[in-house]
């Protein structure tokens, strides 16, 4: 399949605040009375509402993001000792691969710690041990849209995305040769005289090298201006942030909390353990959740 562009995700988020304002208003039956206004059959139409009706009963409406509304779940995990942020950010894998890096780098400097980051289309995961603790909102507040370049070039130091980014720009002002006296130079070859070359060309003021593969890592690999603009929307007010606590994933994040889940290997795996997931959610929703609307 192709992946979200950044673009379509936010025509998604808008659909999302639409259909969260007639389930708030008139329940499930106002929001598939709206669907099937769009070419869906009556499967989808069922599968869309109970969807969000269930994420809604368990975790409240401010648990679904929306073009206005970035929502964050927050889960400890006492089995694997971590602390899991699941964010809802419905930009696309480039946004989310560059607000990631951006809100891990800040998390381990708060924190003091190593930061696990998995990245998906419809938002990312930021893992941590239990015991230590952020104020993700707070961390977003506080964020300066103009130091979101520079936050993001101290996030690359030191990755393989930097040196293998580098490798090629290198390549190409021909500072690394890929044929030498009529041989050829394999990746690894290549590679490893990369790596020795960064750490010259960093000592270099603005050296066009380095300087060019910084600004393709942020240009066309991180989105770096949806970033930019992301968080001048949180700073202005027009974004809000909702972070939300909850003892088990909600629905709509099932499938960021398998990127984490340390147990799934295989297809088969997966499964499993989204329906642990679902069950959990169902049973809570069965003791105390209440509907909203009339079905």
């Amino acid at each position: 399949r192709l992946p979200l562009s950044y673009d379509l995700g936010r025509e998604v988020l808008r659909f999302q605040r639409e259909l969260l304002k007639r389930l708030e208003d008139g329940g499930s039956p106002a929001v598939r009375e709206w669907l099937r206004e769009f070419p869906l059959d009556k499967n989808s139409v069922r599968a869309i509402t109970r969807t969000f009706e269930a994420q809604a009963r368990y975790a409240g409406v401010e648990s679904v993001s929306t073009d206005r509304r970035l929502s964050v779940e927050v889960e400890l995990d006492r089995e694997e000792y971590r602390r899991n942020f699941y964010v809802h950010a419905n930009y696309g894998r480039q946004f989310n691969d560059g607000l990631s890096r951006l809100l891990a780098y800040r998390c381990a400097q708060e924190a003091n710690t190593n930061v696990k980051v998995a990245v998906a289309d419809h938002g990312f995961t930021l893992s941590m041990p239990l015991n230590r603790k952020v104020d993700l909102r707070g961390l977003l507040d506080d964020i300066d849209p103009a130091a979101v370049r520079g936050d993001l070039r101290a996030a690359l130091e030191g990755t393989d995305l930097l040196k293998r980014y580098f490798r090629i720009n290198a390549t190409r002002a021909l500072m690394i040769l890929k044929r030498y006296k009529g041989h050829e130079k394999s990746a690894s070859q290549q590679q490893v005289s990369s790596e020795m070359l960064i750490g010259f060309a960093r000592e270099k003021e603005a050296f066009a090298v380095m300087e060019e593969t910084y600004r393709e890592i942020l240009e066309d690999k991180l989105a770096v201006g949806a970033v930019e603009t992301f968080v001048a929307g949180v700073a202005t007010g027009d974004i809000d942030v909702s972070v939300r606590r909850v003892d088990s994933p909600t629905p709509r994040a099932f499938g960021l909390a398998t990127l984490m889940a340390s147990d799934v290997v295989l297809a088969e795996d997966e499964s499993a353990v989204l329906q642990e997931f679902h069950d959990r959610v169902m049973a809570e929703i069965d003791d105390e959740g209440v509907p909203i609307g009339t079905d």
